[in-house]
């Protein structure tokens, strides 16, 4: 059963990346939530997508050159940890790590203090060399490749093509662009492999509900749960 998870929070309805965005899809019931971490001059693990905070906040400030305080002044930034303090039980959350910055150390200092359920985790990143070396820190977890399939590979990918790179990189699914190209096939080759199959992307609601007809695992989207009770709508007709 495909999880649709709340890109960046419920971010069609609250500023993205943030504890309103957060607390909003587990209000809603969401099955999940996906969000970006940085880490701030001051060796804080934060819920920021960008490099700087111009996009939602107007401000040239760069995160890796702020503290949190001073991140704050400008734009109301959670950390990690304030936002697993909301996620809700039997909810899942897939952090991107942005940039190639040393995140990973940070990070598994983050999520051992959380104490909650891991099962619930995922990671993901669209640097290569930033995803492979997450296999060292969390064995444990699903490590997701980000990845505009067509793009990387000049054509669609057969299903032994992408999982041959991602066997390279010590991944265990990946997460690409939503595309009409992919198909269930597709899909199900990687699944037999044992690998996740995440969808991102998702430029419009039938594009989304083509992703779930495929069987992905999960999608992100900005409205996942209204898009999760369409899908729902055309399933059960």
């Amino acid at each position: 059963m495909t999880l649709f998870l709340s890109h960046r929070g419920e971010s069609d309805d609250a500023p993205e990346n943030t504890l309103n965005a957060f607390s909003l899809a587990m209000e809603r019931d969401s099955d999940g939530i996906e969000l970006d971490i940085r880490l701030s001059a001051d060796g804080e693990v934060v819920c920021v997508h960008d490099e700087t905070l111009e996009r939602v906040a107007g401000a040239k400030l760069a995160v890796a050159e702020a503290s949190l305080a001073e991140l704050r002044k400008i734009y109301p930034v959670p950390r990690l940890s304030e936002a697993l303090a909301v996620l809700r039980p039997g909810k899942h959350l897939q952090i991107e790590l942005k940039g190639v910055q040393p995140l990973a150390r940070p990070l598994k200092t983050v999520l051992e203090q959380w104490g909650g359920d891991r099962r619930s985790l995922a990671l993901s990143s669209f640097e290569e060399s930033t995803i492979q070396s997450a296999a060292e820190f969390f064995p444990d977890l699903p490590r997701l490749l980000l990845i505009d399939l067509k793009d990387r590979f000049g054509v669609f990918p057969s299903a032994e093509q992408v999982m041959e790179h991602l066997r390279k990189l010590h991944c265990t699914g990946i997460s690409f662009k939503a595309t009409t190209e992919a198909d269930a096939a597709f899909v199900a080759a990687l699944h037999a492999e044992k690998f996740r199959v995440v969808a991102w992307g998702v430029a419009s609601d039938e594009l989304g509900l083509a992703m779930a007809a495929l069987g992905v695992d999960a999608m992100t989207c900005n409205h996942a749960v209204a898009l999760r009770r369409l899908w729902r709508e055309r399933r059960d007709r």
